[in-house]
């Protein structure tokens, strides 16, 4: 009787992880970035640093067509550019942890994240958000 409380933990736990769940993740983040996406008009590939008090950590990022990937300190960057907003998804052994919507100007990516996707623009619910394009010296 006295492993009944550990083996309903385990089942818990278990059921918070389910694959499903990953897969729910999943699909609301690309949904998420399949319809904020649009024609680039800018690349923001490169070197990045962070210039917010988060510490978030550099970011290198890879820009295809309208399509970004890369990385975000520990996290890996999904992400589409539609004129110059970038949409970032941050993922974490195959989980979205946050989102982000920025405006690239020049070298500058400034705008707000928030927990989760799609990002949430309500105060309380979003931070700022800065990365400055890393000097090429």
């Amino acid at each position: 009787m006295k492993l009944l409380p550990f083996f309903l933990a385990a089942v818990l736990l278990t059921a918070c992880n389910s694959p499903q769940r990953f897969e729910a993740n999943r699909t609301a983040a690309q949904s998420w970035l399949s319809g904020k996406a649009g024609t680039a008009r800018g690349d923001v590939s490169g070197a990045w640093r962070d210039g917010t008090r988060e510490a978030w950590g550099d970011a290198r990022l890879v820009q295809r067509g309208n399509k970004i990937t890369g990385t975000l300190g520990d996290y890996e960057v999904d992400g589409v550019m539609n004129g110059s907003r970038v949409f970032l998804a941050l993922k974490a052994d195959d989980w979205y942890y946050y989102s982000v919507e920025a405006l690239q100007k020049g070298p500058v990516l400034e705008g707000l994240y928030s927990r989760g996707v799609p990002v949430r623009l309500i105060k309380g619910q979003s931070e700022p958000f800065l990365l400055r394009r890393a000097s090429s010296n």
